[in-house]
């Protein structure tokens, strides 16, 4: 996106704000390439909606009535509560900024009510079992095997995401007290600690003896995880990452849409099967909220766990 992405957007004859500037700051203030797309998308909606509407109320003189408007209208246009609760949370964030820069002294999107919607994840998991089958069908003589293993195995011991595994490099491996440990930055930009599982640190240096023999780079700034049959400095696909656990589903014979995430979805069932708070379960996996991690876990209590039974 450029400077001049909202430059047709001509909503006051004064001039005083200067948009290009004012929505490049907030945009590239995100670093995902989605949100911005998503971000710009609603807001367009919204700057399109004043002109249409009130072609002379600019977006500093914007109040809680234009809002709900803007809401309604949305509604009238069939958009699903979910979809009416995304595009209110992008002009709260914006008009949040706006009020950082002093340029509005309140919110007007504060007191718009969003719609109550039960968090659910679509997302299939395994089974304890099938996780160790899934993993034991990885054929480590062939090099792809390695690289598979080491991926599989640091997913379904750390829960996390695919994009903070492939864009892994050698400087977020690190060592702490006796522990091998990874460095990284989750979503929202939270930093995280997690030290490796022995059987990932096992995968990981299987692959890592395989890659150093082949002659692949591995300076700080390298990815670690690269493809097998190229010697390319840069963090594999996601359709590449869905794949891989998608043909070892296949082969051990699990049904459903598995895909890399349901790696994660697994471990937080998995740790709460184990009895962990889910406190600690939130903060393991990188969750600031942890009705996102109960929404996770797709495992039903067992029958002869039921607090009914304690009465």
């Amino acid at each position: 996106m450029n400077l001049e992405v909202f430059s047709d957007f001509k909503l006051t004859k004064s001039g005083r704000v200067d948009r290009n500037k004012l929505y490049y700051g907030f945009i590239h203030n995100f670093s995902s390439e989605h949100t911005r797309d998503a971000y710009t998308r609603d807001l367009r909606k919204f700057l399109g909606f004043l002109q249409d509407h009130f072609r002379f109320i600019d977006e500093t003189r914007v109040e809680h009535a234009h809002v709900v408007a803007f809401k309604d209208l949305l509604l009238k246009e069939d958009y699903s509560p979910r979809s009416v609760n995304r595009i209110l949370a992008t002009l709260w964030s914006f008009y949040d900024y706006l009020m950082d820069l002093d340029l509005i002294e309140k919110n007007p999107v504060a007191r718009v009510k969003r719609f109550s919607i039960p968090k659910e994840v679509k997302t299939q998991d395994l089974s304890d079992e099938e996780v160790v089958h899934l993993l034991a069908a990885i054929n480590t003589d062939l090099p792809s095997g390695k690289l598979h293993k080491a991926i599989l195995t640091l997913f379904f011991t750390t829960g996390m995401r695919h994009r903070e595994v492939s864009h892994l490099q050698f400087k977020n491996l690190d060592e702490q007290n006796g522990f091998t440990v990874v460095k990284y930055f989750a979503k929202g930009h939270r930093e995280m600690i997690t030290p490796l599982n022995p059987k990932a640190e096992a995968a990981l240096s299987e692959y890592l003896q395989w890659a150093e023999s082949a002659g692949y780079s591995m300076t700080q700034d390298d990815y670690i995880f690269r493809g097998t049959k190229n010697n390319v400095n840069r963090p594999l696909d996601p359709k590449t990452l869905n794949y891989i656990i998608k043909r070892y589903a296949k082969m051990i014979g699990v049904r459903g849409d598995i895909t890399i995430h349901s790696a994660r979805s697994t471990v937080i069932g998995m740790l709460l099967d184990k009895g962990h708070a889910l406190e600690r379960v939130a903060d393991f996996v990188g969750h600031r909220d942890i009705s996102m991690t109960k929404a996770y876990n797709k495992r039903r209590q067992k029958i002869h766990q039921s607090l009914s039974l304690d009465l």
